[in-house]
């Protein structure tokens, strides 16, 4: 397969389903987002929301009437004594939830609502406010990262379907919730899962020591170590607001070291894969038939699933021509940004 950048959610998404993969990340096709993944982006944006307030307070402390201007909610203006009130949470809460939940075909319920009052309240409760983005020092909203892997092994050629070629180094990419500094020689990282805690490819409880080889954390790490290079250590911590609260762990350079070690040897396993295998072959599987968005619909035109419509191209015609035939239209992997 195509590979030019990992992104957490696609190193995930590898080991959940290898069509799967191949739709979204080769061939460039988005699935529908669910019901949860919809409630927990309101949740974000509302933990987004108020770092974001609360780093504007931070670069106007002297301002009696401040405004940060987001790109889903607009403009929000606040006062610091207003961004400390609970009505100020609720307000912001009411609009994130009505922003996300209206754009979908999902029906949702006043339990949804209440669900994500609960994550939020849980978020910014815990220990007395160890972790509301008002009582951090912030150094960063949700920022992204795009950085390419100047290793030997991390360079890549490839004849493209329309005969262009595309060339570079894998680049790793994603986005972090939250930055903020512990002290002039510490920063930490904060990442809100409002889903359970269990590996959603393997359906394993995340432990601490599970957390420690955890892809996304390895990585942010790693990405951390490039945007803020000032800092002698990070901390990254994962919280989950519906199951478990906190953890938190520090890596080191070692650490940096075994990522690009995990990195490589994933990269180098997609890019052999030129035959991607479904969940399950019969797809009797319930995450085929409840979970998948190219189970549930059909290829245009016809009367087969879009992943059984590709996987029958890749057997009978193979893996270069499915590109060719199969590739959504105005994609472009060695420039496309794909959801996750």
């Amino acid at each position: 397969m195509i590979v030019t950048y990992i992104r957490s959610s696609s190193y995930g998404n590898y080991d959940f389903c290898q069509m799967q993969y191949f739709m979204t990340y080769v061939l460039g096709y988005r699935s529908e987002s669910g019901k949860k993944a919809q409630q927990g982006t309101a949740c974000h944006k509302v933990m987004e929301c108020l770092a974001a307030c609360k780093k504007e307070l931070q670069d106007n402390p002297d301002s009696k009437t401040l405004s940060i201007t987001d790109d889903a909610l607009g403009q929000l203006e606040f006062t610091p004594r207003k961004l400390a009130t609970k009505k100020f949470v609720a307000q912001l809460m009411k609009d994130s939830y009505e922003h996300y939940t209206s754009q979908d075909s999902h029906k949702y319920y006043p339990a949804d609502f209440r669900f994500c009052e609960k994550q939020v309240e849980t978020a910014l409760t815990f220990n007395e406010g160890q972790f509301d983005p008002r009582n951090r020092n912030i150094v960063d909203t949700e920022p992204t990262f795009d950085i390419a892997i100047e290793e030997d092994w991390a360079k890549y050629e490839y004849e493209m379907p329309d005969g262009t070629t595309i060339k570079g180094n894998l680049a790793i990419k994603g986005t972090i919730d939250l930055v903020t500094k512990i002290d002039d020689n510490i920063i930490e990282v904060v990442d809100w899962k409002t889903g359970q805690r269990k590996n959603w490819a393997t359906g394993e409880v995340k432990t601490y020591e599970k957390l420690l080889d955890d892809a996304q954390l390895l990585l942010y790490n790693y990405a951390i170590s490039k945007l803020y290079p000032d800092y002698e250590q990070a901390i990254m911590s994962i919280f989950f607001t519906r199951d478990g609260g906190p953890f938190s762990m520090c890596f080191d350079k070692s650490d940096q070291d075994r990522f690009l070690g995990m990195l490589r040897k994933r990269y180098e396993e997609i890019k052999d894969n030129i035959k991607p295998r479904p969940i399950s072959s019969s797809r009797r599987d319930f995450r085929c038939q409840k979970l998948c968005h190219f189970y549930k619909n059909n290829w245009p035109g016809t009367n087969t699933t879009m992943c059984e419509y590709v996987e029958q191209k890749l057997h009978t015609i193979g893996h270069d021509k499915t590109l060719k035939e199969c590739t959504n239209e105005g994609f472009n992997i060695g420039y496309y940004e794909a959801p996750g």
